[in-house]
């Protein structure tokens, strides 16, 4: 069994490597030396075109070779080569025989998650310059020592935890010992066995006041008085008009007052067909679906359903429905087309003026289509989605809420966070080609949601938990990464909506560890100088691990660092300034004339010196973490649509100290995660990929000039808080988006610098900066942070729920 799920593996490691090169490097000819034939065998099936065993060898465009430390390698004639291995040190002596023949490493052909170790050789006289070649080694080795240290810092703080568990576990038990031994004493003792009768009466009292109808009645009447009972009487008699009862009832979802509300105030909008398609459905699972359907409050809507499969009870089901409930249609496939064909078979079966995308095997909230209609009818939406829920087994066995923030694109371009439920219009379907894609089965709706979201003219998300979705063994509520093939369409379909809205990338990948989360490298077609600004005052060894961590880890050239003196007193400081400017000469220091600590002021002032067309604000108690930090904030920022780039910040312990700032949190604004282990995803995922946020910490926040110009700068009434979110909330005012990125990572010795503000005069201004911020922007505050969901405890920063009623 071992041996085949292996064989499996490598089959779909050589698919993907196939895939990959067959679309990166287009070569015109392919010789495949050594291997088992695995990868020979995925390029033919690629489309490649290989060369026989018998041609001469070293004559293709491209060779691979698998396995280079078992093959020895011929006199050469072609222009690439590609080594492919499990075990990187077994390229080294290939690559002495390559450079004798003139092929040199290109950088650029980067690994991919799991995927066998490969390393690309070019002849090019660009790779042939020996300081290049060294510097290309030297930053592959600082990625590799990057990973290293990551994979130490989270195995280190996974055992730290694991320890506090162990811990944890055995002081539990150590209390549960204690409380066996009290609960002992207790039952054994003389009170306790001649009060047993009386406790026997006092629990069957509350039993039956909780359950005899008078009881019940009299309780009732006390919460919502004659009025109010009179109505529920009413919604009760006119629920079992309008919910027949079948198996999945409406009112284990919303009490029956709503339901009848709802059914009474139907929204004006147009009908819905809900697409189905069917294959084998399970008995219980179709029967638990219609009902969902037919319990729906809003009326105007149609069920297609398209059947593929072979299982006869699953017409005979519907076709009984059908004949109770004419908005039940049914069509028999012919043949089996793929979740994909069979869908666009649901499509051309639909008639309503919107479509519904509904799993065969899932569950509607009765309310879900009523809120839907609502945003149809009053904000002239042309897309819907909603929050949804797993389950497993019965309905009432929840496992994952998803809450999910509204319309976001950088989520999206980083994982189907919108997924269930969805609906968009017919005239939009077709507008984006009227189909679902073959070619992106497993993430045929992603593809989907990529293209309409594209055209769509009003998205609108509604924050409620309306689709529940079932989990089983190889599902992909489940597990996504039970089916790989899922991950790769996603990766394709990606491709393609870069290729369609015209963004340039160099690639798009998965994620490592995190299955279904997609990162993208955007191609840097807008180069410049990035200008970091430092405001400093004393800690100079602070300073000086800062800067020599941004010469030391970076891999971006073209910088300057520019260090806004503060007031500084002692000699050291003034000692390292000196020497700094001495060791780089893209080193400045600036005098700011003001006086005590105005941070807005201070970057303000190092803004009008800068020469770059970014610029980063960057706090002197910082240290950069990650090799390509510059690059992976600047793919940012070049793009019009964005405004403040943030990175992931720790804290010397590893735990987050920075990703992302929840607007309106905490009062006022929060660092979401605060305080997560490093190696932690994050709730679902938000640690792991990049993503829209309303703010983020000026710590480390990248923003192109033109923007920070045309914003005026930081608010120098904020001397020290908040000026970093009102910059962003600003910015976003302005009409940007504001984005974090997990690729860019730093430690964050948070206030050491300036201190806490713990004196009476610092108590002050903290409070009168509260103030004026929640004054200017009170209409932001009320409205909630769209990045987020209203459906978050807004008095903590870790994503705990506080669902909102339905209404």
């Amino acid at each position: 069994m071992d041996q085949e799920k292996e064989t499996k593996r490598q089959a779909e490691r050589c698919r993907a490597l196939a895939q990959r090169i067959v679309r990166e490097l287009t070569p015109a000819s392919i010789q495949v030396l050594g291997g088992s034939g695995a990868l020979a065998e995925a390029l033919e099936k690629a489309g490649a075109q290989l060369l026989p065993e018998n041609a001469e060898q070293g004559t293709a465009a491209l060779l691979v070779v698998e396995d280079p430390e078992w093959v020895d390698l011929p006199a050469l004639q072609c222009a690439q080569v590609l080594l492919v291995c499990t075990d990187a040190s077994a390229m080294a002596d290939c690559a002495k025989q390559l450079a004798a023949q003139g092929l040199y490493r290109d950088f650029e052909w980067k690994n991919r998650g799991k995927a066998q170790q490969t390393a690309l050789f070019c002849r090019s006289a660009a790779v042939q310059d020996a300081q290049q070649l060294l510097a290309g080694y030297e930053m592959t080795l600082d990625d590799l020592r990057e990973r290293m240290q990551q994979a130490e810092r989270t195995g280190e703080e996974q055992t730290a935890q694991l320890e506090r568990l162990r811990s944890d576990l055995s002081l539990s038990r150590s209390h549960e010992q204690d409380l066996e031994k009290t609960l002992n004493n207790v039952t054994s003792s003389t009170f306790w066995k001649m009060s047993w009768p009386l406790r026997y009466f006092v629990s069957k009292g509350r039993q039956l006041a909780h359950t005899f109808p008078p009881f019940v009645f009299l309780g009732q009447l006390r919460r919502v008085g004659i009025s109010g009972v009179r109505a529920q009487a009413k919604a009760k008699k006119e629920y079992a008009k309008l919910f027949p009862g079948r198996t999945m009832r409406a009112d284990r979802f919303a009490s029956a007052e709503l339901l009848v509300r709802q059914v009474a105030d139907q929204p004006a909008a147009p009908r819905i067909s809900i697409v189905v398609p069917l294959y084998n459905t399970p008995q219980q699972f179709l029967v638990e679906l219609l009902d969902s359907v037919q319990n729906q409050t809003y009326q105007n809507w149609e069920l297609c359903l398209v059947d593929a499969g072979q299982d006869e009870t699953v017409g005979q089901t519907v076709a009984a429905r059908a004949a109770e409930d004419p908005r039940i249609r049914y069509q028999k496939l012919e043949k089996n087309e793929g979740i994909a064909g069979n869908t666009n078979q649901g499509f051309a079966l639909a008639t309503g003026e919107f479509i519904a995308l509904l799993d065969h095997d899932d569950i509607l909230h009765p309310c879900a289509l009523w809120y839907v209609a609502q945003a149809i009818a009053e904000q002239g939406a042309d897309f819907v989605y909603t929050d949804e829920v797993t389950f497993e087994g019965d309905i009432d066995h929840l496992t994952v809420y998803h809450f999910k923030p509204d319309y976001m694109l950088d989520n999206l371009r980083s994982n189907n966070y919108i997924c269930h439920l969805s609906v968009f219009s017919a005239k939009l379907l077709a507008a984006v080609g009227g189909d679902e894609r073959a070619a992106y089965n497993g993430s045929q709706d992603y593809d989907l949601y990529l293209r309409l979201t594209e055209k769509a003219h009003k998205i609108v998300h509604i924050p409620h938990l309306l689709y529940y979705w079932r989990s089983s063994p190889t599902s992909v509520a489940s597990n996504i990464s039970a089916k790989t093939y899922c991950l790769e369409a996603a990766v394709k379909a990606l491709y393609a909506h870069y290729e369609r809205v015209g963004v340039p990338v160099d690639e798009v990948s998965m994620i490592p560890g995190t299955p279904g989360f997609y990162k993208t490298d955007y191609t840097i077609t807008k180069p410049g100088r990035v200008s970091i600004l430092i405001p400093s005052c004393d800690h100079s060894s602070d300073l000086r691990t800062c800067v020599e961590s941004i010469y030391r880890r970076s891999t971006y050239e073209d910088l300057e660092i520019i260090v806004i003196e503060n007031n500084s007193r002692e000699p050291a400081t003034f000692r390292c300034y000196e020497k700094l400017q001495k060791e780089h000469k893209n080193l400045k220091v600036i005098t700011w004339q003001g006086t005590g600590f105005n941070y807005s002021a201070l970057n303000n002032f190092g803004a009008k010196e800068a020469t770059g067309e970014y610029l980063l604000l960057l706090n002197n108690d910082t240290e950069v973490i990650s090799p390509r930090w510059i690059e992976e904030m600047l793919m940012y920022a070049q793009q019009d649509r964005v405004g403040c780039v943030g990175a992931k910040l720790l804290y010397p312990d590893n735990t987050i100290q920075h990703a992302g700032i929840g607007f309106g949190f905490l009062t006022l604004a929060a660092h979401m995660h605060k305080n997560f282990p490093v190696g932690h995803p994050g709730y679902m995922g938000r640690l792991v990929y990049a993503q829209d946020v309303y703010a983020v910490t000026a710590a480390c926040l990248m923003v192109r000039k033109s923007v920070y110009e045309q914003v005026n700068g930081l608010d120098e009434s904020f001397a020290v808080a908040f000026n970093d979110v009102d910059f962003c909330v600003r910015v976003r005012e302005a009409g940007y988006t504001n984005v974090f990125t997990p690729f860019a990572q730093l430690y964050h010795y948070e206030s050491k610098s300036r201190g806490l503000d713990e004196n009476p005069v610092k108590r002050k201004r903290f409070i009168s900066e509260v103030e004026r911020f929640q004054k200017r922007w009170a209409k932001q505050l009320a409205a909630g942070d769209p990045c987020m969901n209203p459906n978050f405890d807004l008095m903590k920063e870790d994503f705990s729920f506080d669902i909102k009623p339905l209404e």
